[in-house]
């Protein structure tokens, strides 16, 4: 009977499992999404879940998402461009939710590929990862790519790039530096190149010195002496610093790092024994990026509840030996740079996908997000030449809202 029985048993399993019946099919509810002034919002996406239980769906011309069961078991965020997306901790079936509009909109102009090396009016010059150097023109409505070069076989990934002068300075993962004229942007022209060995990070030249730090690692912080002729020689290094970015002002240099570097200051009048002059230590801070001969420091955490906030400090570095706070100010989003004194942007606070698009003053209490680009900005602010952005490979301006 043992024989016969147990194969029984496993025929009644392997029945039960091909069943479809045995299959629970998810309910499916509604909610609505609506801005501050009642009105349906069409094409907002509500995302949540991880992993097998991920989704996105969007609103249809009635404000109106269909969900499955599934997005009962955790929080979502719900977000459109153009308006502050919101973060829910648990969704309630057919509840209406407000998806607020920003006080501006950036309409979209066009596509283009890269980080921008120059941004002037009418004119833009980007340099993607691979090394294909671009220039467009572009005007409000369109935007045109007049010429485009792959630069050398052995720009295959770029790490960091400045533009100094005319002179475009490329950082490669592991082929040394490569420096190009764009005197004339249609045709660059290479210069020199410098054989710096080594899996490349942030960079800084100032006449004939190079500094280049070391981002993965606690240094070193390598400094050479080189020559248009392709001459280099490594002529000290410092030990212990991660770098995440670094800027000459006159006879010293400034690095940032994490909380225990910002700023760190050294002064190179002999380039041989660079000297330390100050070492900002700051563990409410976690990061920071130049403004100018400014440094802006971003906080480890936000405040205020259902309406983050979080508090910046600035910096003046004019004395690189005694760095000088002049202000703290506060803002909605996750600052990555200045494009000048009342134009920031970032990533927004509940949903860090979003780009922000803000206004305020350095000067004075407060950045507000006034406009967002949510589809496609994954890559963050890539150029900024106000009203004009490079947002998610494309072209924006920021204008009045219809």
């Amino acid at each position: 009977m043992k024989k016969i029985f147990f194969p029984i048993i496993i025929f009644i399993m392997l029945s039960g499992c091909n069943d479809d019946n045995s299959f629970e099919i998810p309910e499916l509810f509604e909610i609505r999404v609506v801005t501050q002034d009642g009105e349906p919002v069409a094409g907002a996406t509500i995302e949540g879940g991880i992993d097998w239980d991920a989704f996105k769906v969007q609103t249809n011309s009635e404000g109106i998402a269909v969900l499955a069961e599934n997005a009962l078991k955790g929080g979502v965020v719900i977000y459109k461009t153009n308006y502050l997306p919101i973060s829910v901790y648990k969704i309630i079936p057919d509840n209406v939710y407000i998806l607020r509009k920003t006080a501006k909109q950036l309409n979209f102009i066009g596509n283009v590929e890269g980080k921008a090396v120059r941004f002037r009016q009418n004119e833009l010059i980007t340099l993607d990862y691979q090394g294909t150097y671009h220039l467009y023109s572009y005007n409000d409505q369109s935007v045109s790519e007049i010429s485009s070069q792959y630069l050398n076989d052995s720009i295959i990934a770029i790490p960091e790039f400045h533009l100094i002068g005319s002179q475009l300075w490329i950082a490669t993962h592991n082929s040394g530096i490569f420096v190009y004229s764009i005197q004339n942007p249609s045709s660059p022209q290479l210069l020199f190149s410098l054989p710096v060995t080594g899996y490349l990070g942030p960079f800084a030249v100032k006449d004939s010195i190079l500094a280049i730090g070391d981002k993965w690692e606690p240094g070193p912080v390598r400094f050479f002496v080189y020559r248009q002729d392709g001459y280099l020689k490594e002529v000290s290094r410092i030990q212990n610093y991660f770098v995440r970015n670094m800027l000459f002002i006159r006879n010293n240099l400034v690095i940032t790092g994490n909380s225990e570097s910002l700023p760190t200051i050294f002064d190179i009048s002999n380039i041989a024994s660079p000297k330390l002059l100050y070492n900002g230590l700051d563990w409410e801070y976690r990061s920071a990026f130049f403004y100018n001969q400014k440094l802006i420091l971003t906080p480890q955490n936000a405040y205020g509840g259902e309406n983050p906030i979080l508090d910046y400090k600035l910096l003046d570095l004019s004395n690189p030996a005694l760095p000088v706070q002049q202000n703290i100010f506060s803002a909605d989003s996750w600052l990555t740079g200045l494009a000048s004194d009342n134009i920031a942007y970032g990533n927004y606070y509940s949903h860090n996908q979003t780009t922000s698009i803000l206004e305020g003053d350095i000067y004075g209490y407060s950045f507000q997000t006034i406009a967002t680009v949510s589809e496609r900005a994954y890559a963050g602010v890539a150029g900024a030449f106000p009203p004009y952005f490079i947002i998610g490979n494309s072209l924006w301006k920021l204008v009045d809202r219809n």
